[in-house]
């Protein structure tokens, strides 16, 4: 077998793999409209015109019925549509619906026998009907994600909400389990991309492991026992967003979120030592821009999103008590006075730290040498 043929085979492999992948990635950025076109008594109508329009952008794409009146339109964008069904002796039909992440959407069309020139326009939405696997599908749009309570705005949050999820079952290690599967199997994708961490297989991001990007989002969708070729690799949640684009109309926003102090009580053990609340805050932000570049032609969309947290953690300190630091300064005077200001200045910063006026002797007696210059504890 020479080496020119072996170098084909693996070309060809890799082809086949790639295509494979993309043919996947593009499940999980689109979704499918198909159904079927008959006539008032249920026959099917061979040959029917079927035309789709993009609300958003004004996009159209035009199929015929098949020989059983079928027909299929695949890798659509997210987003509401209208299909325009004509066919010769009949009525003109339209009807509005919408497609979802990776689901294919049912709508079957029947059209009335003309009699006059006429169309009739239903405002109606197709059923999503999922006759090849077992998949659960959970969708949630623009508007749900964002009128969703969501803490910090995290944009893992959404999977909470879907059908048999139990939330916070990992001990850090993600934030919810699905159907009995652990965390650590869920999977998350930003138009087709993995968004997982790559050492422990979970949704986290910078130090607040928090994942910004929820204004950005303009569908999402759920996917349990998601065993089909398109959801390889991990059997958890499948969790799907797709981005949001720009069309023919301007749209945009701007939110801040803003938590503080003010918004939160005090924890348990600095009541305990009588400490004050701690200074926190929180601060938000996202905005959005989106419209026409040329009409039906070319469009943009920007969005930026940021976060600025101050958290300051509370424990428990040792400082010097006032015998302490009397014992010291005196036993400096005899032995080193040149390294009392040294001294003074420790000392200050130690009773000038915050919580030190709260601070309460709490060391067992016998702990530290001379009782009576003991050290005492504070938390801030």
């Amino acid at each position: 077998m020479s080496n020119r043929y072996l170098f084909l085979c693996a070309f060809a492999c890799l082809l086949v793999a790639l295509l494979t992948r993309a043919a996947i990635s593009q499940s999980l950025t689109s979704g499918d409209i198909t159904g079927v076109v008959s006539d008032p008594s249920g026959a099917a109508i061979p040959n029917a015109a079927v035309t789709l329009k993009n609300n958003a952008t004004g996009a159209t794409q035009s199929h015929n019925t098949n020989d059983q009146g079928s027909y299929r339109f695949s890798l659509l964008s997210p987003g509401e549509y209208t299909i325009s069904v004509s066919a010769s002796n009949f009525q003109a039909s339209q009807q509005r619906i919408a497609v979802s992440v990776g689901q294919t959407t049912t709508l079957n069309v029947q059209v009335q026998l003309s009699s006059a020139t006429q169309t009739v326009e239903v405002n109606a939405g197709g059923d999503v009907v999922q006759t090849q696997n077992a998949d659960l599908s959970t969708s949630f749009s623009a508007e749900q994600i964002a009128e969703v309570p969501n803490p910090g705005n995290d944009l893992s949050y959404i999977v909470q909400t879907s059908p048999g999820a139990v939330m916070n079952t990992q001990g850090g290690y993600g934030n919810s389990s699905t159907f009995g599967l652990p965390a650590t199997s869920n999977l998350f994708t930003v138009d087709g991309m993995d968004e997982n961490d790559p050492f422990l297989n979970l949704n986290n991001s910078g130090a607040t492991n928090l994942l910004l990007g929820q204004n950005d989002i303009d569908q999402a969708t759920v996917v349990n026992n998601g065993y089909s070729g398109e959801y390889g690799s991990l059997a958890g949640a499948n969790v799907n967003y797709v981005t949001k684009a720009g069309s023919d109309k301007w749209h945009g926003n701007a939110i801040y979120w803003w938590n503080g102090r003010a918004m939160n009580a005090n924890n348990y053990f600095n009541n305990q030592t009588g400490t004050p609340r701690p200074f926190d805050n929180a601060n938000q932000w996202a905005t959005s821009l989106g419209g026409p570049i040329r009409k039906e032609k070319s469009f943009f969309f920007i969005n930026t999103e940021g976060v600025r947290v101050l958290l300051p953690t509370s424990t428990k300190v040792n400082i010097p008590s006032a015998q302490f630091e009397a014992a010291t300064l005196a036993h400096l005077a005899s032995t080193s006075p040149t390294s009392i200001p040294f001294y003074n200045q420790l000392f200050s910063l130690w009773n000038n730290a915050r919580g030190a006026t709260h601070a309460q002797n709490v060391l067992t007696p016998g702990t530290v040498p001379n009782a009576g210059n003991g050290c005492g504890t504070f938390a801030g």
